[in-house]
């Protein structure tokens, strides 16, 4: 029987603590230059010499480049790359293969991230309000359609080994929040070796989970948490019944624990608000469009599309101003 070859890792990607040495530094070019205001992808590519897909690279840790790639992007901001800033890259996997590495990640249906472009400023502050600040909720908001679920699978995937379990859930069929207790505490106390024994109230299963969650350190991500929010006029207000998920909310926001909820959303659940600040462990962050050429991109995998440049630009504006217009009005 033949073996499998090897698959041999290419390259190297930036550790925590160089990407936060490379993200200070870069912070303080920024404020030394008055405006104040954040570097562009095209900026950053002519400071640092690297190509801006080499750029998106490096800033998003998911994809390995060549040592003196990093090199170049600290030399810009005046830093020297030592040992301890990169690491030898994971060798690459698909999605699939990454679910079924450990029975400890319950991926379920979650969909696929083989399509995923140029996210990797909102995937390093994800991955550093979970792994370094070491956030107790974060919500992922945005209109539907602009990636949410994708972003969030491959966050997932990306940090899912600093976690003992992984549990990935849709509420896309607006499941009550007793029957998504039962489902989640399943697993999870089959994952942690626990006995299975799971209360018959409401009140017991949000106890047990919060158990889980204290004495553990979970991943739990919940997917299109809009479907049990009500239409009405009053944004955030949760549909009759599902009162209960904005409980389960206010438990993972406010009580100290060791694990982490992630939340896809296309409005703002109303328990977030007195929650979330710059010092606290409640964050959200609003997922905007694409840039035009990944935006074109993104278009061309859905079938194939032809225009001229000027359609192309209003076609991709079109759809970041209707992002806008929802951020206003639902945020």
């Amino acid at each position: 029987m033949k073996q499998k070859p090897t698959r041999r890792s290419r390259g190297v990607i930036l550790t925590l603590k160089g990407w936060d040495k490379l993200q200070a530094a870069k912070t303080e070019a920024e404020f030394k230059d008055n405006t104040r205001e954040r570097f562009s992808l095209e900026e950053l590519s002519d400071r640092m010499s690297l190509s801006m897909h080499t750029v998106s690279r490096i800033l998003g840790r998911s994809k390995p480049v060549d040592k003196s790639s990093l090199q170049s992007a600290f030399a810009a901001f005046g830093l020297e790359l030592s040992k301890s800033d990169y690491t030898r890259s994971i060798p690459p996997c698909d999605s699939l293969e990454a679910r079924q590495a450990s029975p400890m990640y319950d991926w379920g249906e979650a969909p696929d991230t083989s399509i995923f472009y140029n996210r990797y400023e909102e995937m390093s502050q994800l991955q550093y309000w979970v792994l370094e600040e070491r956030c107790r909720l974060v919500t992922l908001l945005g209109i539907g359609g602009i990636g949410k679920s994708t972003l969030a699978v491959k966050l997932g995937l990306q940090i899912q080994d600093e976690f003992e379990v992984v549990v990935w859930r849709s509420l896309q069929n607006a499941t009550p929040v007793e029957d998504k207790l039962t489902s989640i505490l399943q697993f999870l106390l089959w994952a942690l070796r626990k006995e299975i024994v799971i209360p018959q109230n409401f009140e017991g299963k949000l106890s047990k989970l919060m158990e889980c969650l204290i004495n553990h350190r979970c991943l739990l991500i919940l997917d299109n948490f809009e479907t049990i929010l009500s239409s009405n006029s009053q944004v955030g207000q949760y549909r009759p019944g599902y009162e209960g998920y904005g409980q389960l909310l206010k438990l993972i926001g406010e009580v100290p624990h060791n694990s982490c909820v992630l939340l896809t959303s296309r409005e703002k659940p109303r328990e977030i608000l007195p929650l979330e600040g710059e010092r606290t462990k409640v964050k959200y962050l609003q997922l905007g469009g694409l840039n035009p050429n990944d935006g074109r991109e993104l278009f061309q995998q859905k079938g194939h599309f032809t225009g001229t440049e000027q359609e192309w630009e209003v076609l991709i504006k079109h759809r970041a101003n209707a992002s806008k217009f929802h951020n206003r009005d639902h945020v």
